[in-house]
């Protein structure tokens, strides 16, 4: 629809309400489809980086190299994840969220046959990157389906490389060592199967959709119609500062947002040190046939999905939980610290299932007791991810993006380095104190969920961008408020007001969500 007004006067264009184009109006069975694209989408990006571990001894024979350079493919994979979102991020709120994945998406097919590790990760990031803002772009006005889709979209790609280990190691065992490169042409195959979603996939940006109905009313003789994103179009510098400048500052002065992510990579990290380590533990010490070692990283997405199918119920048990000492007598903790009880209940079983794995890992124990371990590993990072990006949404709120991309940026490069120190910790030191070298490490960060709970409320109010983000906020909803009586035809000048407060609203849908808070 076009506001009408005076005449030469510019008509902008906006959402009616039940307007049918708008995401938020769609049927169920439409967001669904939609979520469960992106689930599958964010699975196979993902698949790619731990599918090729399973191959690395038969590289080694077929090249003659070291184990250093045979694990650097899996490196350079992760390590593209931390910086395609520099790319993805701008371009699809410049141009929309479906140009985003119709650029990346062949582009990674591409250096994906070209074995262009780094540059094929850069590419399968946008998956991981843009999946929420979508999601958040239908379910913004419903915040419990809303949080229930980037639950599932989370779990996918959290769990796609225990599934991608698992996959790999039946086609390593099945191929001779003359095609050891299978292992990364099945990923190859995969993507070209999921290709066709991309282009099945609708745009869900607000902007765009109403930049391009501008567009046509514009082609159809009325040449006034403009949109909100045509009018208040950001300047490379404000799209620098955005996606660049402010999460370098968040991540370096913000404690909230430091903590969040040192917890998160430690977690993230530690997965793929398991597709060095699994090997070690189960072929090497336990005999467990190679083509099945696979079958050992299921106990992972196990505990994973322990923690997503009963989130809520997980979450309000934990909440009325009382922490005498930590918090403060006749004080009630406010929703996003109580939060935190769920968090604290992982970061305590994540040292305990990593002991657990690193003493039952020798020859001595029976292979099921370290394989166990992955569903309390499983459920404790799991919790971790959604619980403190959960926090980091509610803390940062429209800046949530920008947190969330320092979040990533710092996990995969991390995650990225775990792979090359891994072979030689383990043969130096063994993999009981390998392990353990990581539990204790997790034990030394414990005292972060316990500061954040009795403390969180004043960081946030200490917080610079926190209270940026707060005002923005209030500003918004005396906008909002402000123009909810007016009639939807008024003066110009009234009109770009209501609008800039609805282009501000829509902007808003992006950094809404738990996982974008992402």
């Amino acid at each position: 629809m076009a506001l009408q007004s005076a005449e030469g006067r510019i008509h902008l264009v906006t959402f009616v309400r039940d307007d049918p184009e708008d995401p938020v109006n769609w049927p169920k069975w439409k967001k669904v489809s939609v979520v469960m694209m992106l689930c599958v989408l964010a699975f196979c990006s993902v698949f790619g980086s731990s599918s090729y571990a399973p191959g690395q001894q038969q590289l080694e024979r077929l090249y003659g190299i070291n184990e250093i350079a045979a694990s650097s493919g899996l490196t350079l994979y992760v390590l593209g994840f931390a910086f395609g979102p520099l790319i993805s991020g701008p371009m699809s709120e410049m141009y929309g969220r479906k140009v985003a994945y119709m650029l990346s998406w062949p582009l990674m097919i591409v250096f994906k046959s070209l074995l262009v590790r780094f540059l094929t990760g850069a590419c399968a990031a946008c998956a991981l990157n843009n999946g929420s803002g979508v999601i958040t772009d239908m379910y913004h006005n419903d915040i419990r389906a809303q949080s229930r889709a980037i639950a599932w979209y989370s779990f996918c790609p959290l769990s796609g490389p225990c599934f991608g280990s698992l996959v790999g190691f039946f086609v390593a065992a099945t191929t001779n060592s003359g095609s050891g490169l299978w292992v990364v042409r099945v990923h190859f195959f995969f993507a070209i199967a999921c290709w066709p979603l991309v282009f099945l996939l609708p745009e869900t940006h607000g902007p765009s959709i109403l930049s391009k109905r501008a567009k046509k009313l514009r082609a159809e003789g009325n040449e006034n119609a403009r949109a909100a994103h045509e009018i208040h179009k950001e300047s490379r510098k404000q799209i620098l500062q955005k996606h660049i400048l402010r999460p370098t500052q968040m991540l370096l002065y913000e404690p909230i947002n430091q903590g969040a992510a040192i917890w998160i990579s430690l977690a993230y990290g530690i997965v793929y040190f398991f597709f060095e380590a699994y090997p070690v533990v189960f072929i090497a010490q336990h005999d467990i046939p190679f083509r099945l070692c696979g079958l050992l990283f299921l106990p992972i997405p196990i505990g994973q999905f322990l923690v997503v199918a009963p989130y809520e119920r997980i979450t309000r048990f934990f909440s009325q939980l009382p922490l005498p000492g930590i918090e403060k007598k006749g004080v009630t903790p406010q929703p996003a610290e109580a939060r935190l009880k769920v968090v604290l209940s992982a970061c305590l079983l994540l040292p305990v299932s990593l002991f657990w794995f690193a003493w039952t890992s020798g020859p001595e124990t029976h292979w099921v007791a370290p394989a166990l371990a992955g569903i309390a590993f499983g459920y404790s990072m799991m919790a971790i991810f959604m619980c403190f990006l959960a926090y980091v949404s509610q803390t940062y709120t429209v800046y949530a993006s920008s947190a969330s991309a320092c979040n990533v940026f710092v996990r995969s490069i991390i995650a990225s380095a775990f792979p090359v120190f891994a072979n030689s910790l383990l043969s130096s030191v063994g993999t009981k104190w390998g392990l353990s070298l990581f539990g204790f490490l997790s034990l030394g960060l414990i005292p972060i969920p316990l500061f954040f709970i009795r403390y969180g409320e004043k960081l946030r109010e200490r917080s610079k961008f926190a209270q940026e983000a707060r005002k923005i906020l209030e500003q918004m909803r005396e906008g909002q408020e402000g123009t909810s009586e007016k009639t939807q035809v008024e003066s110009d000048a009234v009109e770009l007001e209501s609008e800039a407060a609805k282009g501000a609203k829509i902007e808003q849908r992006e950094v809404n969500s738990s996982l974008e808070a992402v």
